[in-house]
Parts: C-alpha cells; structure tokens; sequence
C-alpha cells in the first residue's frame, strides 16, 4: 500500500484562517481602489447607508469559493474543509445581517 505524503499545509486550522482572511483583505484591496479620501470606517458607514455592505461583503466571500476549489484540485482536503467552515460562517452572518 501506498502512503499519502503528509503535507504540513494541509490542516483545517490553516483552511479556517485562509478562510477568515481572505475575505477581509478583498475588501481592503475593494477600498485601497476605491474611496481613498475617507477612512474606512466613514466607507463602511456609506456602504451600509446605500443597503450595499452585505452586497459587497457577500462578493468577498465569494473569493473563498476559488480558492476552495484550488485546494480541492491540489488534493488538500482538510484545508478546503477549513475554508468552507470559515466561508459557512461568513454566509450566516450575511443572513443574520439581512434579516436584522
């Protein structure tokens, strides 16, 4: 029988945290193009006045689907595990903050 080669890089823990970030930095990367003149907290504010924060919340997470399935073609299951628990608890916080 053939042994799979452990990889270091495939954790959940490393797949949770890719997970968490990367959206993050894909609005920061979204706000470094966009309105430079303003801090990021009046860009938030006028992000949710005109009701497009979840919007654009939503489209960064969309980013993990990329990279899940990267890491799906690379065969490091348990970090596409962590990414789609990471991305899981992104989507029920966009659902809450549509509800409320």
């Amino acid at each position: 029988m053939h042994r799979r080669r452990v990889n270091r890089f495939d954790n959940t823990g490393i797949g949770f945290l890719v997970g968490f970030i990367l959206p993050v930095l894909v609005f920061t990367f979204v706000y470094l193009i966009g309105k430079k003149d303003i801090s990021i907290l009046e860009y938030i504010n006028s992000l949710q006045q005109l009701n497009v924060l979840v919007k654009l919340g939503s489209l960064c997470v969309f980013v993990n689907s990329a990279v899940f399935m990267g890491f799906i073609k690379l065969k490091y299951e348990k970090t596409a595990r962590g990414i789609l628990g990471a991305t899981i608890i992104y989507a029920f916080v966009i659902l809450i903050s549509i509800a409320f």
